[in-house]
């Protein structure tokens, strides 16, 4: 916008210092009638010309501005066009403008998300590109949920749109304060019949000295979004899943600095089903442990009241991780505390549409009923 203010500042001026050359020129061309007007009325005539002149500049000004917005769009477009064209099997991962941070920021995030991206998708290459486009930067829904909500809904489709038109999986921009950490927000195309949703990541992010953590957390969440793995970790061997379960282990246990609580959760609820996958299958034990530790640090900062379902699912994989250590050590205790997570969890999870975390919870419960019993059966003596 500056841009265009000062490209008509200077055709004003050129204007302005060229009217000395032109004017006998435009007596002699203009009609009588109007240059006797002049001569009798100046101030009139002086008026209506300022009146024409400034309705020239701002019709100037608007068709530049058109101009140009109709060339940035051009230009999205053909880069989109490029993209979907060389897509391959790899995660494609956009990165748009980051207002406040310059081309040096969006390369170091780039290199960031390429160099840890494998971490947390089985090793798996992604491709980084920065992409022409510049999109609004609202505040989180959570702050102030009927603020701007329609804004967010027009963003959240353009970001959507970019995402078919080029084929990629993860598209990022953002804003950064003075002093404040990066804010950025990720988009991916949702499933079927799913609105758009834009998700809040921030970060503190420092200028040629982030820290491998943070860059680490910015990798898992383009890794969450692109290629999710953890959403049903019983569907990879355990040797497959345990590099990426360790990986995020690192970040639990030693938290980024001024991550956002949303990306944190995110970590604590991949790696406590993660490492609850692992030690029901064999694994050893601190697995299960670590994951009834995480899932319970999860577990206190969800609402019931607010998402019934997050909380249903948590305590059905606490009974979980509880029934097995009982098990493992012939704890009376933890059996009998696994049964009663599981209802609860049961109780939750049947008012939600999780219905596979129902039949997950049920058939856990069943399962530590029945250790019980065989346990109670063969008189088995119960540590005090």
């Amino acid at each position: 916008m500056f841009r265009l203010w000062t490209q008509s500042m200077i055709f004003a001026s050129a204007a302005n210092s060229a009217l000395p050359q032109l004017a006998p020129e435009l007596v002699r061309i203009l009609p009588q009638q109007w240059v006797r007007a002049f001569i009798d009325y100046p101030d009139v005539v002086a008026a209506f010309v300022s009146m024409g002149l400034a309705a020239i500049l701002i019709s100037l000004f608007w068709l530049v501005r058109g101009a140009t917005k109709a060339s940035a769009a051009a230009r999205i477009a053909l880069r989109a066009q490029a993209l979907k064209r060389a897509k391959d099997h790899r995660a494609l991962i956009l990165i748009g403008y980051i207002d406040g941070g310059g081309h040096g920021l969006r390369q170091e995030l780039k290199r960031a998300i390429e160099d840890n991206f494998g971490l947390f998708a089985f090793q798996a290459e992604a491709v980084v590109e920065l992409f022409p486009v510049r999109l609004g930067v609202p505040a989180p829904a959570r702050a102030n949920p009927k603020a701007n909500a329609e804004k967010r809904r027009r963003i959240a489709q353009a970001a959507v749109d970019i995402l078919d038109k080029s084929a990629a999986d993860v598209i990022i921009w953002g804003k950064r304060g003075m002093f404040g950490p990066l804010d950025l927000r990720m988009t991916t195309v949702p499933a079927f019949g799913r609105v758009p949703e834009v998700d809040v990541v921030q970060l503190g992010w420092r200028a040629r000295r982030t820290g491998e953590s943070v860059q680490q957390a910015l990798a898992y969440a383009c890794a969450r979004r692109a290629r999710p793995v953890l959403n049903r970790p019983q569907d990879y061997k355990p040797e497959r899943l345990q590099p990426i379960v360790e990986a995020l282990d690192r970040l639990v246990e030693d938290p980024p600095e001024e991550i956002s609580d949303g990306v944190m959760m995110d970590i604590l609820n991949d790696f406590a089903s993660g490492a609850l996958s692992l030690g029901e299958r064999g694994g050893h034990m601190r697995w299960l442990q670590k994951s009834l530790d995480a899932r319970q640090r999860y577990l206190d900062q969800v609402d019931r009241s607010i998402d019934q379902a997050a909380w249903g699912a948590a305590q059905q994989e606490i009974g979980r991780a509880l029934a097995a250590l009982g098990e493992r050590e012939g704890a009376k205790d933890k059996l009998e505390e696994a049964v009663s997570r599981l209802k609860l969890a049961m109780d939750a999870l049947r008012a939600t549409e999780s219905l596979q975390n129902a039949e997950v919870a049920m058939r856990a419960l069943q399962r530590a009923e029945q250790t019980l019993i065989q346990r109670k059966r063969i008189g088995l003596r119960w540590p005090v």
